[in-house]
């Protein structure tokens, strides 16, 4: 009996050996990444992939890889992409003296001396008083020897209203008739200044700054087609007419300005002709007599040139006295007065005087 449980204590203790020496093999491998386990599973046996615990460590090896600066010399950022853009500076609305001459003999003669502000928001941004204006300038409109020319604003130049007072306040510009979709021209080389939005007035607009000191406005688009700062030669597409902004049918509301201050555009167009009166305009301060009341100013020079337009209208068949008075947007007592009419009877070819 004493011999049988003595042998039962021996192998109980073979085992307990054996299984510690198993548990700390196992360790061992774990612990020590450079064991390798010699393969001995079957080529078809199922490969099970064990999960990998949070506290196994790996050794990371370093990389081979050579990067460009290892054995290219270092190069310097651009300046323009790679300055600071946290504070982007939107600019300020920057004012420049501009004074133009002409050669005379050995001597320039100053022509033209007026104050440049650029802002692209803003229509009239140079708060000039038009009724302080006292120089004369002379305007060169367009100029083909230098590659400058001119161009009516639409390929008709049906006129439907005239610059004046209406309806309680100055309209100030040109009504010129078309359709919805009509493209419209640039009057002159420049640069675009303002492409803007005025649900109160002119709808879509476009405001063009032109080399020879004027600005054209252009009204009620149903879409603009160019970009502020973008530059133009006279005949390029400004945008598509339409009926945007406080108007009341498809039409081009076509403004003039000098320094901000609107005067009427039959100082240099011919409309319903569409032509344009001169290669220059002679500017004075008469042409802002509408805030005089029709007065000149008192500060006028008696030695400065006065200057007297007539526009005459060929009578053609089938028009009528009140037909061309609503065309050249004035009254029919008007036109009367301005041509000593009394009767109604008019002859095609007959002249009119309507400006």
């Amino acid at each position: 009996m004493r011999r049988t449980a003595t042998q039962w204590l021996l192998a109980i203790g073979c085992l307990c050996i054996t299984v510690t020496a198993q548990a700390q093999e196992r360790g061992r491998f774990k612990n020590n990444l450079r064991i390798t386990p010699k393969n001995g599973s079957s080529p078809n046996a199922p490969v099970v992939e064990q999960p990998q615990k949070a506290d196994d460590q790996f050794e990371q090896e370093p990389t081979q890889l050579r990067f460009n600066n290892q054995f290219e010399p270092k190069k310097e950022l651009n300046p323009v992409v790679s300055e600071d853009t946290s504070q982007l500076d939107q600019g300020e609305t920057s004012v420049v003296e501009v004074i133009d001459s002409v050669l005379v003999g050995n001597e320039w003669v100053k022509i033209a001396d007026y104050y440049a502000v650029w802002d692209s928001r803003t229509i009239d941004p140079y708060n000039i008083n038009p009724l302080e204006f006292d120089e004369t300038i002379d305007i060169k409109l367009y100029d083909p020897p230098a590659n400058r020319y001119w161009s009516a604003p639409l390929t008709e130049g049906k006129m439907t209203s005239n610059f004046g007072y209406r309806w309680g306040r100055w309209h100030t510009g040109t009504d010129l008739d078309l359709e919805t979709g009509t493209p419209i021209y640039a009057a002159f080389d420049g640069i675009v200044r303002v492409v803007g939005w005025d649900g109160n007035g002119y709808g879509r607009y476009v405001l063009v700054r032109h080399y020879n000191g004027l600005e054209t406005l252009y009204g009620h688009m149903s879409k603009q087609t160019v970009e502020t700062g973008q530059l133009i030669k006279a005949g390029d597409q400004l945008g598509l007419g339409g009926n945007t902004g406080r108007s009341f049918g498809a039409h081009l509301h076509f403004e003039t300005r000098y320094e901000g201050n609107p005067f009427s555009p039959l100082n240099i167009f011919s409309f319903p002709e569409n032509t344009i009166n001169s290669d220059h305009f002679l500017l004075t301060g008469s042409v802002w007599d509408y805030l005089r009341g029709g007065r000149s100013s008192s500060s006028e020079s008696s030695s400065r040139p006065r200057i007297k337009r007539t526009v005459l209208h060929k009578v053609r068949s089938g028009e009528t006295l009140s037909s061309i008075a609503e065309r050249y947007g004035m009254s029919l007592s008007t036109l009367k007065r301005k041509n000593h009419i009394s009767g109604s009877r008019l002859r095609p070819g007959q002249k009119i005087r309507v400006h």
